[in-house]
Formats: structure tokens, sequence, C-alpha cells
């Protein structure tokens, strides 16, 4: 009876230990950047620096990926303010719903990189339900939805802003290239180069240059899977293991993501180049 007893006390610790630390890495998913753009409208006034903005999801969020905005503002210094407009899970849809806090920020330059979570939901039947529960979607996610809301979003910066906006392609889901995913994205990818030659804003092609890099190197035989269970696993060695991003990608078989979708440092590093490259070739001092 005893060892019973103990048997069940330490069942009673593990799961109450399991459930401490999913919280714990949950409570991500809804965190945003330190300098997202409602703590930046907190300041009570404007400096004259150059206001960078980087409008996006997770990839661009930089709490369950490599942070490329971080890699960004080391390479192009302080002469610039630099906003990060990022939320984990986000469609274009959401993305829509939060310009008003961009527009307010009044960037000089502002990188749209959208349409992940828009091309996930799309690619299962099983995603489309978890991300029109979690985001309060008014209808199931299509690529007509996502084109039609990608063309709101640069309208209204076009209409409200003086900014110069450029539309980034997302990078495929997974890695290999000859997986349904990657000719899923590829529609997307698509919709964002026609969308910027539709209202002649630059077009940054994070998505060729990936692909492009990966072609260079050994082909991985993982297959995309629509379940989170590998994003959580990579979160629970970032924020518990205390592990590299670089790390965890090296441990689950990718050259330049760590789960499928979130960026290493290799591929972070590829997208913000394209960035700066676009900013120093824009500005004017």
């Amino acid at each position: 009876m005893n060892a019973l007893l103990l048997l069940a006390v330490i069942l009673l610790v593990l799961l109450v230990a399991g459930a401490v630390v999913y919280a714990y890495l949950y409570r991500f998913l809804f965190k945003t950047a330190p300098n997202s753009p409602q703590n930046f409208l907190q300041k009570k006034e404007f400096t004259e620096k150059k206001r960078i903005l980087f409008a996006g999801d997770s990839l661009t969020c930089g709490n369950m990926s490599a942070n490329y905005t971080e890699m960004v503002a080391k390479q192009l210094g302080e002469h610039y303010e630099y906003i990060n407009a990022g939320v984990n899970a986000d469609l274009a849809y959401n993305l829509l719903q939060r310009l008003d806090e961009i527009i307010a920020c009044k960037p000089q330059f502002v990188s749209i990189l959208i349409g992940t979570n828009d091309a996930n939901a799309t690619l299962f039947k099983e995603n489309q339900a978890v991300y029109q529960k979690l985001k309060k979607l008014p209808q199931p996610a299509t690529i007509f939805w996502y084109e039609e809301n990608l063309c709101k979003i640069v309208e209204r910066l076009q209409n409200e802003t003086s900014a110069q906006i450029a539309l980034i392609s997302m990078p495929i889901l997974g890695e290999n290239l000859h997986h349904k995913a990657h000719t899923h994205i590829r529609e997307y990818v698509e919709v964002v180069k026609k969308t910027a030659q539709k209202y002649q804003v630059a077009y940054l092609p994070f998505y060729e240059k990936h692909v492009a890099f990966l072609e260079q190197k050994p082909a991985t035989r993982k297959q995309y899977h629509p379940n989170h269970k590998l994003i959580e696993l990579a979160m629970f060695q970032r924020y518990i293991l205390g592990r590299t991003w670089d790390e965890i990608a090296q441990t689950h078989g990718f050259h330049t993501v760590t789960d499928f979708i979130h960026l290493n440092s290799v591929g972070a590093k590829i997208l913000a180049e394209l960035v700066c490259e676009w900013i120093e070739t824009t500005t004017k001092f």
C-alpha cells in the first residue's frame, strides 16, 4: 500500500510539473516583442531617427524563432528606430486588424512578412480548425481571402502613411523540396509577388533565396507534419534546456529551421540580409 501511495504521489508530482512547464511555454504564444508598437507608442514624443517597422507573425516576433529583426538592427545600427509588429500565429486577416497601431507609429519603412500561417491553415484540414479557433477567424482561411487581406494591408499603408513598403515572400514549410507543402507555399508566394507588382512596392525574395540555399545542401528526408509536437519540443529545448535555435535545428535534422516553420540563425540571416539591402538602397540621409 505504501508503495502504491508513493507511486501515486510521484505521478501526481510529474503531472503537476508537466502542467507548469506547458503553461510556461504556452505563454510565449501570446507574448509580443519588447519593442512592439504598443510599447513604442507609450513614448511621449518621436525622435528624429527614421523608423523601421517589421510587420508579421512568429517569424518576425522572434520568441519562437531566431530573431532576424535584431540582426537587421545590429547591422544598420543606431541611425534607425526599430519596431517589431510580429504576433505569433497571425494570418493576414489578423495583421489587418492591427494596422491602426502600426500606422500610428508613423514608420518610414514597413516590411511585411505574412502568409506562412495562411498557407499552413489551408494545407491540412486539422490545421484549418486550429487556426480558426486560436485566431478567432470570421471565416475559414483560403488563398483568395489571403490575397484580399494582403491587398487591404498594402492599400491602407499607402493611403495613411508615407512609408516605403516591402513585401517579403515566406520561407517554404519544412525543407523537403519535393513535399506537397513546398508546392502549396509556392502558390502563396505568387500572391505576394502579384500584390507587390500591383501596388508597385518592393518585393524581397526570401522564398527564392531559401530554396536556392537548400538546393546546395543534402536533402532532408523529414516529411512535413501538421501537428505542433516539434514546435513544442523546440520551445522546451530553448526555454527549459537553454539550447540555441541552431542546436535545436541540428538535433531535428534541419539546415535553416527548427520545427518545419521557425528559423534558426542560418535562415534568419538570409532574411535579415534581404531587409538590410532594401533599407540601405532606399535610405537617403
